[in-house]
């Protein structure tokens, strides 16, 4: 029962794990729950008596009477007073705690104030102030993090500083200090070489700095971490396609899209390069209305972007009426999402189509 909490097997980056404490206890309530029944059930004895002298008189053997029970004083009100007292107490003491899961700040604002040094508590409001936009504010609790973390060089604690320093990373570059974030990306993969989000970020960040090939490299290495997810070579795919390596993108597109065949946007992605690539060599209709087709189906014909995309792919084959009214349902689409900027397009697209002329960017 111990061996979850001592820490001979690691749950965590703990050395020991007392969340799994009531494991060893069960032996304890085990006992405090016979021993209160055994309470209740107490009442005074008597000394034994022991065989009359008549029976012995008789030729039977003497015996021993078990002791008899006398009316004695009964336990039974002042234990359930007891039990009544300690469930009460106990409830409350629940329903105050339960009070400080209302929500993710409530909670971890609380585990603040009752703990010193608690590095995982601002890591989870850093990235809650990240998801609200509140940049200055993650930015310190993921700083403060970290320097809680600095104290312990521990290896196994690695992998979680490589986690701090990536989303400090992601809040710096949305705040557009870019430099600073490409710092704290390369901390977090010297941390942790195998975790392939610093990489996928990095490359993003240096990207925007104009690096493309730094990007490429650091795209790469994302891949080769996690070569079975299909994300990542999508990803891949957009920094070649990003870097004019159109048929790079290509080969990384055909490879996300085998690995994950019910994820529309690899094969959206592919189909929509097949459909307007300015490169003849590279167009090809039918292998775009293919793929396009079935991300239509995945988000069941729902989707703006996989309609325009297919309404681009049947331009390209020909076949403009299917373009125009596909086109349509696509603009309809846009519109009630109140996406003017892809609804301003596919009504350029439309004319197009009118003229019987394929999309090509």
């Amino acid at each position: 029962m111990l061996v979850p909490v001592i820490g001979v097997v690691q749950a965590g980056e703990q050395a020991r794990a007392d969340r799994y404490t009531y494991l060893p206890q069960i032996g304890l309530y085990v006992l405090i729950a016979w021993a209160f029944t055994d309470l209740m059930m107490t009442t005074s004895r008597q000394p034994a008596v022991r065989g009359s002298q008549k029976l012995q008189a008789r030729g039977l053997r003497a015996f021993r009477e078990p002791a008899q029970r006398t009316q004695g004083r009964d336990y039974k009100p002042f234990c359930f007073g007891i039990a009544a007292a300690i469930i009460i107490a106990l409830s409350w003491r629940a329903f105050v705690q339960t009070s400080y899961w209302k929500d993710t700040e409530t909670l971890w604002n609380h585990t603040l104030a009752v703990t010193t040094d608690n590095d995982v508590a601002h890591n989870n409001l850093g990235y809650l102030s990240l998801q609200r936009g509140e940049l200055d504010n993650a930015i310190s609790h993921f700083e403060t993090a970290l320097m809680i973390r600095s104290r312990n060089a521990a290896a196994h604690y690695d992998f979680g500083g490589a986690l701090i320093e990536n989303s400090l990373a992601n809040a710096l570059a949305r705040k557009g200090l870019l430099s600073e974030a490409v710092d704290h990306y390369e901390n977090a993969v010297r941390l942790r070489p195998d975790y392939g989000d610093p990489y996928l970020n990095l490359g993003t960040v240096l990207f925007e700095q104009g690096r493309t090939d730094d990007a490429i490299a650091a795209w790469q290495k994302a891949v080769a971490t996690q070569p079975t997810d299909a994300g990542f070579h999508t990803a891949l795919a957009n920094g070649f396609l990003k870097g004019g390596l159109q048929r790079d993108a290509i080969a990384e597109y055909e490879h996300a899209a085998r690995i994950a065949p019910d994820d529309p946007v690899p094969g959206n992605n592919l189909a929509w390069l097949l459909a307007t690539s300015f490169d003849a060599s590279i167009r090809d209709g039918n292998r775009a209305m293919e793929f396009a087709k079935h991300a239509v189906q995945l988000s069941r014909g729902k989707d703006p972007n996989y309609l325009r995309t297919l309404a681009a792919a049947f331009a390209e084959s020909g076949r403009f009426a299917e373009a125009k009214e596909t086109a349509r349902q696509a603009l309809q689409a846009a519109e009630a999402r109140s996406n003017s900027t892809l609804a301003n397009a596919l009504q350029n697209e439309i004319a197009l189509y009118e003229l019987r002329l394929p999309y090509h960017k």
